[in-house]
């Protein structure tokens, strides 16, 4: 069922997929009382000075919304093909950096867990001179987790699982299969 529902929302354009995970997620928030109590205590905490109740549930709102939308986008790019990906996407930055020469130094790059960050993993498609390594939580459910690790493979970023990363963490010194530099 759940590979079914991968291939339906890979089939949909990804504006409806965007809109769809925030829909669903919209109708997470009222479903989801442990974790929507947890996102209004977490925001209370943080902005409970500066910002009233009503404006904590909107902020705690939209972040649900976010999450569907994001999470459902990731699973839609997962299936996209590098030039409908590129379309879509653009890496900004150091120049240094996102155009490497073609012998580049050792560089690690560390970016925070925000918006699709599944995307970060395709790096590597855009800036082939870098070896990419990604870590992941792994689900609960062995067959979902399976999924959705088959899903980042094809990204060709080497995943990482947080709970061994630090055994698989050697292959990072190891050379890679098409030679991409050093790890990103």
């Amino acid at each position: 069922m759940a590979r079914a529902l991968v291939a339906g929302i890979q089939a949909l354009p990804l504006t409806w997929v965007a809109g769809l995970g925030r829909l669903c997620r919209r109708l997470g928030y009222w479903v989801d009382a442990r974790h929507r109590r947890v996102a209004l205590s977490n925001l209370m905490m943080c902005l409970g000075q500066e910002k009233s109740p009503a404006e904590i549930r909107a902020l705690a709102r939209e972040n649900f919304r976010r999450i569907g939308e994001n999470f459902a986008c990731g699973i839609k790019t997962a299936a996209m093909g590098f030039d409908e990906l590129r379309a879509r996407v653009e890496f900004v930055g150091d120049s240094r950096i996102i155009s490497p020469p073609a012998d580049p130094q050792g560089v690690v790059a560390a970016i925070g867990h925000f918006g699709n960050f599944e995307l970060y993993a395709r790096f590597g498609q855009f800036a082939p001179a870098y070896k990419c390594a990604t870590t992941y939580r792994g689900l609960r459910q062995p067959s979902l987790n399976r999924l959705l690790q088959s899903l980042r493979e094809r990204s060709g970023c080497l995943s990482l699982s947080a709970v061994s990363t630090a055994a698989r963490a050697e292959g990072l010194h190891e050379p890679a299969r098409r030679d991409p530099g050093p790890p990103v």
